[in-house]
């Protein structure tokens, strides 16, 4: 019964302290120490009738393939951007036109500053073509701002 007994101490201890001696490198194998991440680009365009400006970025690049992503969104009266654009709703969207179907999911809108919201959850669930929409309405008509872009899988 003795001769058991280090090797069920040492079963016990690997049990209950798992990977012990196994740490992970603090920064990924790519990162270089004090190099900072160029900033994500922002993406404009004027909405549909002119009325506003808007542009997004995804806070994480790239645009992950069906994981859950946050955009933020900046919307302004011209693209001069003094002015942050006045409206009573804003909508932030995605749909795949080639496919007839957009997000599975609906994000949520919340204020994140002066002219500036974030869409928390967005999530492209399948590689293709993707549309993102941002919809801003105002005294009940609706107005559009989209682009276009293709998700590899």
């Amino acid at each position: 019964m003795r001769r058991t007994t280090p090797i069920l101490l040492a079963l016990v201890a690997s049990a209950v302290v798992p990977g012990a001696g196994c740490r992970p490198s603090a920064e990924p194998d790519d990162a270089v120490a004090g190099e900072v991440a160029p900033p994500i680009e922002w993406r404009s365009a004027s909405s549909a009738d002119g009325t506003f400006f808007v542009r997004w970025r995804p806070l994480l690049e790239p645009i992950p393939l069906a994981d859950p992503f946050d955009v933020e969104v900046e919307v302004w009266a011209d693209d001069s951007m003094a002015v942050p654009a006045r409206f009573d709703r804003i909508l932030v969207d995605a749909g795949m036109p080639h496919h007839r179907h957009g997000m599975n999911v609906a994000p949520e809108i919340g204020p994140d500053g002066p002219a500036r919201w974030i869409a928390r959850g967005m999530l492209f669930h399948m590689p293709g073509r993707w549309q993102l929409y941002v919809d801003l309405i105002e005294d009940g008509r609706l107005e559009r701002s989209q682009w276009s872009m293709w998700l590899s899988g």
